[in-house]
């Protein structure tokens, strides 16, 4: 007598079962930066004017490249439709050649 495999539970797919690590990678970066920074201008005080718009320019990257992950790409098959060029095919059905007279 056999005995039936035992059943699986079904994996939980993790946000359309995508990696953390790009999400995670540019957060840390972001955060080492910014830190650096303050470092810099806590050493510096003469530099906190300079170093403004940088944090903003890092808050920005760090939000973009989130978003870029989080992003949904379309549900369907992404190669629906032929992607090879009709006119170099033999069928004359399948040709946008214009038939020669």
């Amino acid at each position: 007598m056999t005995v039936p495999e035992p059943l699986k539970p079904k994996p939980r797919r993790t946000f359309f079962s995508r990696r953390f690590a790009p999400l995670a990678t540019t957060w840390i970066i972001a955060f080492v930066a910014a830190g650096l920074i303050y470092w810099f201008e806590i050493t510096m005080p003469a530099f906190h004017e300079v170093v403004l718009p940088i944090y903003a320019i890092i808050a920005a990257l760090a939000v973009f490249f989130s978003w870029r992950w989080i992003r949904t790409r379309n549900r369907g098959d992404r190669r629906r439709t032929e992607r090879r060029h009709t006119d170099r095919r033999d069928t004359p059905q399948e040709s946008t050649k214009l038939p020669d007279n």
